[in-house]
């Protein structure tokens, strides 16, 4: 019994999460994402269009290819079982238990009016009109 405990345990730490921070940023190895963790992540708030925008203007770490992260990709990084304000995992050191803006829109009955977001509360993703102010953290693909 052991030692199937211990194969069990081996063989899911090969798919485990793994997150490391690295300055303004954090590496994401599992999913060849690099997230942006700074000052910016807590103080600048700003509607959907200029999320957008402000990722894709984003020079970080020598890399100017950033993005506002989409509803999938955000996925990685919640951690719905993590105890504390915010349920983004822990090795972030700039978070707000707030709402951070999302790249996706939501076209059902609105015509593009309203864009998803994430409240690091409870790590859900919602949508709301796309001109309210919310956080922002960008992303970028490293494959």
């Amino acid at each position: 019994m052991k030692i199937i405990t211990i194969l069990l345990i081996s063989f899911l730490s090969l798919f485990a999460l793994k997150l490391t921070k690295n300055g303004s940023y954090v590496i994401d190895d599992t999913n060849k994402l690099m997230w942006q963790d700074d000052k910016d992540n807590i103080y600048l708030r700003m509607v959907q269009d200029k999320a957008i925008k402000y990722c894709e203007k984003l020079q970080l770490a020598n890399f100017n290819d950033w993005h506002l992260p989409t509803v999938n990709e955000n996925e990685h990084i919640v951690d719905k079982n993590r105890r504390g304000k915010t349920k983004i995992n822990k090795v972030f050191r700039y978070r707000m238990p707030d709402d951070y803006w999302l790249q996706d829109r939501t076209w059902v009955r609105n015509f593009g009016l309203y864009g998803y977001y994430i409240n690091l509360t409870d790590g859900n993703s919602y949508y709301q009109n796309r001109t309210y102010k919310m956080f922002v953290r960008c992303v970028r693909d490293m494959k």
